[in-house]
Order: C-alpha cells, then structure tokens, then sequence
C-alpha cells in the first residue's frame, strides 16, 4: 500500500477530511529518506516548485506525527526537531 492509500486510509477510518498537502509533505518526506528539519524540507520543497508555506509544513509534520505516520527526533548537535516517516509505514509501503 502507498503511502498516499495509507493516509486516505487513515482519514476515511476517522472520518476526517484529507489534506493534500499533509501527503505532499509526507511525500517530501519520503524521498528525503533520512530524519530532516522542517526548514530543510520546506526549502527543498520550494527548490522543486512545490508552492507551501512553511507554516502548512510544520503543521502537516505535526499531524503525520500524531498520527503515527512520521516521527519526531532531537537533534543532538542542535535544538532542531528532525521529522521521518515511520518505520512501521515504511515497512508496509508496496515495493
């Protein structure tokens, strides 16, 4: 299952509306493929044409966070929260 099928999976259980964004970020997050800040995903979504505002970022990695679809580390070098997607939705992700 894509992780876009997961998220539509998860708002239609909870009867919540789906938020493109939320999986644009998710998405973003994806192909990142390492634990990154909010700032350098915003960034490198802006640098791909992706039109967001870093405020729609940090809430949508909130949301993926709370969702258990995203984790959220502390930065050792710094006072950054990193964001990644989850190793469980990685793992169910079709190959």
């Amino acid at each position: 299952m894509s992780l876009h099928e997961q998220i539509s999976a998860y708002c239609a259980n909870h009867k919540i509306r789906l938020a493109e964004k939320r999986v644009v970020v998710a998405d973003q997050l994806l192909v990142a493929n390492e634990f990154t800040d909010g700032d350098t995903l915003w960034r490198d979504m802006r640098s791909r044409g992706i039109k967001i505002s870093p405020a729609t970022v940090y809430e949508s990695l909130n949301w993926l966070v709370t969702t258990g679809f995203a984790e959220r580390r502390f930065a050792t070098d710094s006072r950054k929260n990193l964001f990644g997607i989850s190793r469980s939705v990685r793992n169910g992700l079709a190959g």
